[in-house]
């Protein structure tokens, strides 16, 4: 029985000595799980700060880009005012030019107006002259177409 306890008492001593092991081992493992849980601390608040240095410059990213969209607004606006100012420029000189070459073709046709105005009032003129000798021709035509009418009568008549 002595040897049972003998035999019962190694096993245990072993089995005691690998539980020691084994517990060395756990605390080996024990520093490494410290030592990750360490690390995955320091790695969650570098995630934290990079999200919020990520957000941080999302926003600056945005407010730069509502600036600039906000400029080239303003710089399109300017153009376009700028463009619209040129059109009526050129719209009014071209008007002014136009009715300055449809006073120039006014002044022309109220001079050659004027000019067939003066031509039919003498034409005109001229022809109440010709009416008048004409009736005056025709007269003294006729008068002395009486006169050797007389003439003849007279003759024949003596």
């Amino acid at each position: 029985r002595k040897q049972e306890l003998n035999s019962l008492l190694e096993q245990k001593e072993a089995e005691h000595a690998q539980v020691m092991r084994d517990l060395q081992d756990l605390a080996e493992y024990q520093h490494i799980r410290l030592e990750q849980e360490a690390e995955i601390g320091h790695l969650e608040t570098e995630v934290d700060r990079l999200k919020i240095e990520h957000a941080e410059t999302l926003q600056q990213m945005k407010s730069n880009f509502l600036k600039e969209k906000a400029n080239h607004e303003h710089d399109a606006d300017h153009k376009i005012k700028q463009m619209k100012q040129k059109a009526n420029d050129e719209a009014v000189q071209c008007l002014v030019e136009h009715t300055q070459k449809i006073s120039a073709e006014n002044k022309l046709l109220r001079k050659e107006l004027l000019t067939l105005i003066r031509r039919s009032q003498a034409l005109t003129e001229h022809k109440l002259e010709l009416q008048s000798q004409r009736k005056g021709l025709v007269r003294e035509h006729q008068i002395t177409k009486d006169l050797k009418k007389l003439r003849k009568v007279h003759v024949d008549e003596v």
